[in-house]
């Protein structure tokens, strides 16, 4: 009896959790960071910030351009646009992704299940109809992208400290391109033709390397082998 009155009393209390929560969402008090272009008011509760929500709409329309998302981090990053925050095409992706700029807030992974969307909690930034023109911008983007360059070690290479896999980038114009590899989290940085350097002169150690086993040490071992079956010919 204890144990079923002990786990009705933490439903119970869920339940109020659950509760209380919803009805903060849904009276404007969100919960985790506040997203760029928002700001928290002395009740907690997540407010316009008129400093950096002109940010937030100049993203939208250069991704409205057709503009991707590393062109306008590398834009921000060339302004110095909230210096010295460094933007990155991952963080653009995460804006435009957003709900709160249209004014609902998204509870949970996207495409899940459990995912709740509590609409019309905020004041919002961009209007509806702004932010699903800019998801169907999306998936022209992906359409239209092309990769003018081909990365050797695409998918290939992992960071030596932090064991990830590493991104591929390119510079340079149509007459010499440079490829390289980075991790974001280490901003460690590597060449591809060191790279390849790297390779083939690994390649070529092992091609002498076997070339001297086969030289020196097969007929050593061959000479060995011969002699322990003449000793066991000896012996039977």
């Amino acid at each position: 009896m204890l144990t079923v009155l002990s786990q009705l009393e933490i439903e119970i209390v869920s339940e109020r959790t659950k509760f209380g929560l919803n009805g903060a969402i849904k009276s404007g008090h969100l919960p985790g960071i506040v997203p760029l272009g928002y700001k928290k008011d002395n009740n907690k509760k997540t407010v316009i910030d008129e400093t950096t929500k002109d940010i937030v709409i100049r993203i939208f329309n250069m991704y409205l351009e057709g503009k991707s998302y590393q062109q306008i981090s590398n834009t921000l990053n060339k302004e110095k646009v909230l210096a010295p925050k460094h933007w990155r095409d991952t963080t653009i992706m995460k804006i435009i992704y957003n709900k709160v700029y249209m004014g609902d807030y998204e509870k949970g992974k996207s495409n899940s299940k459990n995912t709740l969307v509590y609409m019309n909690v905020v004041e919002p930034i961009i209007s509806r109809a702004m932010w699903n023109e800019a998801q169907h911008q999306k998936d022209k983007n992906q359409r239209s992208y092309t990769r003018d360059r081909v990365y050797i070690f695409f998918q290939k290479l992992k960071c030596p400290k932090c064991r990830r896999i590493m991104k591929c980038k390119g510079s340079g114009g149509t007459k010499k391109k440079y490829m390289y590899y980075n991790c974001e989290h280490c901003k460690t940085y590597y060449r591809e033709d060191k790279i390849e350097e790297c390779l083939q002169s690994f390649i070529l150690e092992l091609v002498e390397y076997d070339m001297a086993v086969k030289k020196y040490f097969l007929p050593i071992l061959a000479d060995k082998k011969e002699t322990k079956t003449e000793n066991f010919t000896l012996i039977k």
